[in-house]
C-alpha cells in the first residue's frame, strides 16, 4: 500500500508546529544540548522506536522494518547560537542570550515529525531508516563525533540526507548537486618587528606599513592564484598592532578566513598565504610567522543523490516547488563527515515569511520562519526516506 507522505504530513502539522514551539523556546548551545536530548529521547520511548544517546549529547534513533531493502539515514543538528532573540514570537527562547537563529529547531522538528509518521506507517516500510539528532554543528564538530561512537555503523547507511532551512520561497526545495556549503580555514599572521618611540621611526621597525603591503597583496590571492572558473574567499576580518599613538609597537596581528570547495584551490591558496607572509615579512627586515586552523570540510552533494532526489520529490509532492540549481554558500557545515561515509545530499527548504519586513537572513536576531515549512519539510523526509528504504537509487529508465 502506497502512502500519501503529504497528506499525513497536513494532518499532523498542529502537532509537528507544538514540536518546533517547544524547542525554539528552549534552545541549548554546542556541547549543552542535555535538555534538549532528553525531550526527544521521551518522544521517541513513547513512540516505542528504538534510540540512544550519542556524542553527549546527541541522539541516535532506527526504525528497522524487517524486510529486505536499504538503509537510509536522515539528520537534523541540535544546537542554537549566543544571540538574544527579538522575534517578538510568542513562543520566543526562555534561555537569556540564547536563540535557534540558524533553524536547528526547524530541522530537529521535521526529523521528529518524520518518525512519528513512519512509525506508524512501519508496516509499509522495507530496509532500515536511521535518524541523527546531531550536537555542535556550530563550533565543535558533533557529525565526527557521531560517526566515531558509530553512528554510521550498522546497520550502515548507503545515502544520508539532510536539510536546511534557507533564504528563499517559503516550502520551496533545492536538490542541487556538487558545492553546497565551503570549508571555512582560520589563518593568522604574526608580523614581529621592533619597538620604540613614534618621534623615532628610524630607530624602529613598524610592523604597520609591513602590514599594508600583505593586506594589499593577499586581497589579489584570489585574482592571481584562482582561476575565473573556480570560487574561493580569502578575506581579512581583524588587524591589531598598538596601543598608543606615539608608540610603535613591536608585533602586529593580522587574522582571517580562507572559504574554498575544492581541495587543489585551497592548497594553491595557503601556500600563496604561507610565501606572502614570508616574503614581505623579510623585504621590511621583520620575521613574519603564518598559522591556520583547518575548519569543516566542504560539503558537496552526490549528483546522482540529487537528480534521484528531485525525481521522486517532484513525482510524490504534487505542486511543490523542487529546484535543481542554486549558488553555493561559502557558509561551513559538518554535515560534509557524513559525505565521507557514503552519498550524501544537504537540501534547501525555503523559508521566507510572506511579508518582506520579517524576512532575516539565518543567524540574525529577528529570524524567523514561514510556519507552513513544517508540513512540507516532514513529507520530503518521509518520501526520501521511505522510497530510498525501499529501492535506493534508481536510474532514469525506471521513471
Amino acid at each position: 500500500m502506497k502512502i500519501d507522505y503529504y497528506q499525513k504530513a497536513r494532518e499532523a502539522e498542529a502537532e509537528i508546529k507544538s514540536y518546533y514551539i517547544h524547542l525554539h523556546r528552549h534552545p541549548e548551545l554546542s556541547g549543552q544540548e542535555h535538555k534538549t536530548q532528553e525531550w526527544i529521547l521521551g518522544q521517541l520511548k513513547t513512540w516505542k522506536v528504538e534510540c540512544r544517546s550519542c556524542a553527549d549529547t546527541g541522539v541516535y534513533a532506527v526504525i528497522k522494518s524487517g524486510k529486505p531493502g536499504h538503509t537510509v539515514a536522515l539528520r537534523a543538528d541540535m544546537d542554537a547560537l549566543p544571540v538574544k532573540e527579538q522575534t517578538g514570537l510568542a513562543w520566543q527562547s526562555e534561555n537569556a542570550g540564547v536563540m535557534h537563529a540558524c533553524g536547528h529547531d526547524v530541522h530537529m522538528a521535521l526529523l521528529l515529525g518524520c518518525i512519528r509518521i513512519l512509525q506508524e506507517c512501519r508496516d509499509c516500510l522495507h530496509g532500515n531508516i536511521v535518524f541523527l539528532f546531531q550536537p555542535s554543528e556550530e563550533q565543535q564538530g558533533g557529525a565526527r563525533r557521531m560517526i566515531e561512537e558509530g553512528a554510521m555503523g550498522d546497520p550502515k547507511p548507503e545515502f544520508i540526507a539532510a536539510f536546511h532551512v534557507w533564504p528563499q520561497r517559503a516550502g520551496s526545495i533545492t536538490c542541487m548537486p556538487g558545492p553546497v556549503m565551503a570549508q571555512p580555514d582560520a589563518f593568522g599572521i604574526e608580523i614581529k618587528g621592533k619597538g620604540g618611540h613614534g618621534a623615532s621611526p628610524h630607530l624602529c621597525k613598524n610592523p604597520i606599513p609591513a602590514m599594508a603591503a600583505l593586506v594589499n597583496a593577499i586581497g589579489n590571492i584570489t585574482a592571481d592564484a584562482v582561476s575565473a572558473q573556480e570560487t574561493a574567499v580569502v578575506n581579512i576580518c581583524r588587524i591589531q598592532c598598538g596601543e598608543k599613538y606615539n608608540v610603535v609597537a613591536e608585533t602586529g596581528y593580522l587574522e582571517g578566513t580562507i572559504r574554498t570547495y575544492d581541495a587543489d584551490v585551497r592548497k594553491k591558496i595557503i601556500h600563496r598565504l604561507e610565501k606572502l607572509t614570508k616574503s614581505i615579512s623579510e623585504a621590511w627586515e621583520m620575521e613574519g610567522t603564518y598559522h591556520m586552523s583547518s575548519g569543516y570540510p566542504a560539503t558537496v552533494n552526490d549528483k546522482t543523490a540529487a537528480h534521484w532526489a528531485a525525481r521522486v520529490l517532484q513525482e510524490k509532492l504534487k505542486g511543490a516547488e523542487i529546484l535543481t540549481e542554486g549558488e553555493p554558500a561559502m557558509l561551513g557545515e559538518d554535515f560534509s563527515y557524513f559525505g565521507a561515509q557514503c552519498p550524501s545530499l544537504f537540501l534547501r527548504l525555503g523559508c521566507w515569511k510572506k511579508e518582506e519586513t520579517k524576512r532575516y537572513n539565518l543567524h540574525s536576531s529577528c529570524f524567523e520562519i514561514d510556519e507552513s515549512i513544517l508540513a512540507e519539510g516532514t513529507a520530503a523526509f518521509c518520501v526520501l526516506a521511505s522510497e530510498f528504504a525501499e529501492k535506493g537509487f534508481e536510474t532514469d529508465e525506471d521513471y
